[in-house]
């Protein structure tokens, strides 16, 4: 506990630092200081609506994190889904981080290996499927004109093609997971716990999205509600780009999210002013100055209500979950 407790507090740390070179950039260097003057007249009530914003993002990761993780109990799960929000927060690598504390919280309490690794690639699969399908949806439909935006392929149709390819890919691979798990099924090892839980876990996301649970809207409010919190950052100086401008900015910002850097600092920033420069926002100081308030909430909020999460579980670790229903 002490490890995982010195990792949060040190990527919290990495925050605080990350930010203040931010400011001293802003307020140092020349061809910044626009950005900078239009940070210091942000209107407030959007920055506020931000925050709540962000908050809502957040508790749709909780919904999702109760239907997958359901076994825990209703308070545990909440404190420690917001405790992997924490982590994800300051530690890049596409949310692996987070995953890696939960498996460590839920190996204390009597789940296996198997089962960890199965329903963590679920939560991945799901909250990853959302964003991979609005692209593909949003882009053709833009590159279509049904919505607004550009009709450049390359910004539209290349971004719809790539999220298709993915899907396409996650599910082939599942399929070969499976096949290769049974092949291996009794040589047992990491290598067959992986494809097991590779192939079964995007097994269970399916039929998940086949029941039409209610509580699948988690990732649906985890991927909108944040990309609400950069459009209100954008109203914040006064210039609103349609939502769908919005979204598919933000799959190029979060996919650089998969940097290995602490909140994947700088890539997601350049991402995101650089799709939202390509969309036409105007000028580049807006872009920026939107961008760096975005991050501020979305990193600061989960990071810091996440870390408040994190201090509960100390109690909880060692603890047996409840008997073993299913899955």
């Amino acid at each position: 506990m002490a490890a995982q407790s010195r990792t949060l507090r040190n990527s919290i740390i990495s925050l605080a630092i990350f930010f203040a070179l931010i400011v001293a950039l802003l307020l140092g260097v020349p061809g910044l200081d626009a950005a900078a003057d239009r940070i210091s007249k942000a209107k407030v009530q959007w920055v506020v609506a931000g925050v709540a914003l962000e908050l809502l993002s957040c508790f749709g990761y909780v919904v999702l994190f109760s239907l997958v993780f359901g076994r825990l109990g209703r308070s545990l799960s909440s404190r420690l889904s917001l405790a992997e929000l924490a982590v994800n927060s300051a530690v890049s690598v596409s949310g692996m981080a987070g995953i890696a504390l939960g498996a460590w919280v839920l190996r204390s309490k009597g789940f296996s290996v198997e089962r960890i690794a199965k329903r963590s690639v679920l939560v991945f699969v799901l909250t990853s499927a959302v964003n991979v399908v609005a692209v593909a949806l949003i882009g053709v439909a833009m590159w279509l004109g049904l919505v607004p935006g550009s009709r450049n392929p390359l910004l539209t149709l290349l971004p719809a093609g790539a999220a298709l390819a993915t899907i396409a890919a996650t599910l082939a691979l599942a399929e070969w997971a499976r096949r290769a798990a049974s092949a291996r099924r009794m040589k047992g090892g990491r290598l067959t716990v992986a494809l097991v839980a590779v192939s079964g876990g995007v097994e269970d996301a399916l039929a998940m999205i086949r029941a039409h649970d209610w509580r699948l809207a988690g990732a649906v409010g985890y991927w909108l509600f944040d990309n609400l919190v950069l459009m209100a950052c954008l109203a914040a100086f006064g210039h609103a780009p349609s939502f769908w401008v919005v979204a598919m900015a933000y799959l190029v910002g979060m996919l650089a999210n998969s940097v290995p850097v602490p909140g994947g600092f700088v890539a997601v920033e350049g991402g995101l002013v650089g799709m939202l420069l390509l969309f036409g926002v105007r000028p580049a100081s807006v872009a920026i100055a939107a961008v760096i308030v975005y991050r501020a909430i979305s990193l600061w909020v989960p990071a810091l209500i996440g870390s408040v999460a994190f201090a509960s579980l100390r109690g909880e670790i060692g603890k047996p979950a409840a008997p073993l229903v299913s899955g």
